[in-house]
């Protein structure tokens, strides 16, 4: 059974600032970004275990994930699997410093 998505509004932002950067070169790139990262959210919710533990010194994230967006390996989500939601905290680009990002 599939559990419930929630998404952060924080990780919100981060998807339309990607998909706008990224249609400043190509809409349709901007659009299979946008349709990836809906991808990979489904695949979570049927899949919670999907991702790997993502290892960092912050006790606040103990327990977060990620997962790669499918097509667009650079973009990461990273996400708690809760017993009854999947929450999405934030969709980075992996060339980002990771962790002052997921602190915000």
């Amino acid at each position: 059974m599939a559990k419930e998505l929630r998404i952060q509004s924080r990780a919100r932002t981060d998807i339309v600032t990607r998909a706008v950067f990224i249609g400043q070169d190509s809409v349709a790139a901007a659009n299979r970004f946008l349709d990836a990262t809906d991808e990979t959210f489904r695949s979570l919710r049927r899949q919670p275990f999907l991702g790997a533990e993502y290892r960092t010194s912050n006790l606040r994230l103990k327990g977060i994930r990620v997962v790669r967006v499918r097509g667009f390996r650079n973009y990461l989500v990273f996400y708690f699997a809760r017993p009854d939601e999947i929450e999405i905290v934030r969709v980075l680009h992996g060339s980002q410093d990771l962790d002052p990002a997921l602190d915000d």
